[in-house]
């Protein structure tokens, strides 16, 4: 039987600063701090300036901050912050549940309560919570769900911690470092577009700006709904790729470390300085060089085989894996429920011809 196949769907790019987007990406990483090693320097001692109780207002804060952004694209922070602070407050509550509820119904089975309902019932509200991390394999925070429960029942004191906190932040800390990097920013972003990238999947999209040869099997079937990629450089990410949600299934904002593009002519010597403190920073480390060394003599290796053979703990090896691949050293794939990773020695004689020629 003749069946006819219809060509891949192709997507718009776009780069583009995105001031709001791009400061709430770098809040969320001080989220992760703990989890990931490589990241801009800046994240690690913002984190450890801040105390515990502006860490976990952090977590409570960027729990849905992006709902507030409504996809809408602000001409700086401080003017979508001010914009929150004059919203009305219980309709900003009642948008972020209606979303929150929206995006559990596709993993909870069954019918769950109308928003007044879980307003009203505290305890049905965390039963369900607890039952969506439960479904995605997630460890579940009891004590933080119900911080979120009583900041949705008190629209005011909400509204007022998530401007409070946004403001302090942006004041003490990221206004400074935003105006530090943004000449970095907006080279980069020139650079990319006057590569035109149009006519791709967003798979094809993607690989061409994290500089990953292949897109997990996972990942094929969400981008393939995708219209529109908007492509934000930061300096906080590192040579990690932030996901940054939005109102939208078609559209979805990527931060990736800002860069020039690989193989092209275009030099921008403060986004090339960068980049190279990025990729050597990720050698300059003995377990991650006890990796490398490994891979490079039995070949590829599934994370228990490196886990087993280097003595590390699950986390460690983890971190350690998730930093060299990000930074290109190393290619993975998914294979009987675990990853498998092998050495990327273009990656590495690169590095260092991209270093010889930068000391020129």
């Amino acid at each position: 039987m003749a069946e006819i196949i219809a060509p891949p769907s192709t997507v718009d790019v776009t780069f583009s600063l995105e001031p709001a987007y791009n400061v709430i990406g770098s809040l969320s990483l001080l989220n992760m701090a703990e989890d990931f090693s490589g990241l801009n320097e800046w994240v690690y001692h913002t984190t450890r300036s801040l105390s515990a109780e502006q860490l976990r207002t952090n977590q409570l804060v960027l729990q849905d901050a992006h709902v507030h952004l409504a996809d809408a694209s602000w001409s700086s922070f401080q003017d979508w912050v001010d914009d929150l602070a004059a919203q009305d407050a219980t309709a900003m509550r009642d948008r972020a549940l209606q979303v929150w509820l929206t995006t559990v119904r596709k993993t909870v089975h069954g019918e769950t309560l109308a928003p007044s309902e879980l307003l009203a019932d505290r305890a049905a509200y965390l039963s369900l919570v607890e039952e969506s991390f439960r479904i995605k394999g997630k460890p579940y925070d009891y004590s933080f769900w119900e911080e979120i429960h009583e900041l949705l029942s008190d629209p005011a004191t909400r509204q007022n911690l998530i401007v409070s906190h946004l403001q302090a932040l942006w004041n003490d800390t990221l206004a400074l470092e935003w105006e530090r990097n943004l000449p970095i920013l907006d080279e980069s972003i020139t650079a990319y577009r006057s590569l035109g990238l149009s006519g791709l999947t967003a798979a094809e999209a993607l690989s061409q700006v994290v500089l990953r040869e292949q897109i997990p099997q996972e990942s094929l079937s969400w981008l393939a709904q995708l219209e529109h990629i908007i492509f934000i450089p930061s300096a906080p990410p590192g040579p990690y790729l932030l996901r940054l949600g939005g109102l939208s299934d078609t559209t979805v904002r990527f931060l990736f470390g800002a860069r020039g593009p690989e193989g092209t002519s275009v030099r921008l010597p403060e986004v090339s300085r960068s980049e190279l403190l990025m990729r050597l920073s990720a050698l300059a480390n003995d377990t991650r060089l006890r990796i490398l060394e490994l891979l490079g003599q039995q070949g590829e290796l599934g994370t228990p085989d490196i886990v087993d053979q280097l003595e590390l703990s699950q986390s460690a090896a983890s971190r350690h894996l998730e930093h060299l691949t990000a930074t290109g050293y190393l290619t993975a794939r998914r294979h009987q429920g675990t990853n498998h990773y092998r050495l990327n020695p273009d990656r590495i004689d690169q590095t260092f011809e991209v270093l010889s020629e930068f000391c020129r």
